[in-house]
């Protein structure tokens, strides 16, 4: 008989993986914090700079990008990979699949909750999986997708709506405010994602050892 569950993934490097571009997520936005700031406080002078540098901020634009879709494809793998481990460590009767975990993130309107909802059946399958239905979440969850919907679906609503019809300078400066409150709100986002796979994976890798160690009879 293995010592591994049957079809068990092991998810360690996965996790590094986004861990790592979680961490250099959070660094892009500790930085838009400060460019904003720098922008909110000196206005047409600090653009003037940025202007006079256009490789540098072509090339911030491209790291950015570069990290932002990284941190995308990497969570997103990482959700399916622990919706398919919880169900191989023995969780059955989850009402998400692997592939439906990732995909309510792009259906619109379900968006606001399905993805909550797979992400807390994760961590109670990862809790207990022989009896994950009895578990409950973790405030975790809650502030996670708090801290998703509210910088990317609220205050950039608000932000459009208090701008319109502005002066160009005015708007631009309110602008810069907002986009302090987005990405200081994305930093703690971030850092709860970090504590969140963290917890997850040591859970599963916990299960699995457990699973291993009785499957060799120690």
């Amino acid at each position: 008989m293995s010592g591994q569950p049957a079809g068990f993934r092991d998810p360690t490097d996965l996790t590094k993986w986004t861990r790592g571009f979680l961490y250099a997520h959070l660094g892009t936005s500790l930085v838009h914090v400060y460019t904003d700031g720098a922008f909110a406080v000196s206005g047409g002078d600090y653009e003037g700079l940025l202007a006079s540098l256009p490789f540098v901020t072509g090339l911030w634009a491209l790291v950015v990008t570069a990290v932002t879709v990284g941190t995308g494809i990497l969570v997103l793998s990482w959700i399916h990979r622990a919706n398919y481990n919880a169900r191989q460590l023995g969780a059955s009767g989850m009402e998400f699949s692997p592939g439906a975990a990732v995909a309510w993130y792009f259906v619109p309107i379900a968006w606001f909750w399905k993805p909550y909802q797979a992400m807390r059946e994760i961590w109670k399958a990862s809790t207990d999986p022989q009896d994950w239905k009895a578990r409950s979440g973790s405030p975790l969850l809650g502030w996670w997708w708090a801290l998703w919907i509210v910088p990317f679906w609220v205050l950039g609503s608000v932000s459009l709506g208090v701008t319109n019809g502005m002066e160009d300078t005015q708007a631009e400066r309110l602008d810069a405010f907002y986009d302090i409150a987005i990405y200081t709100l994305d930093v703690a986002l971030a850092l709860v994602l970090l504590v969140i796979i963290r917890r997850i994976h040591r859970m599963q890798m916990g299960h699995r050892s457990r699973q291993q160690a009785e499957a060799a009879g120690v």
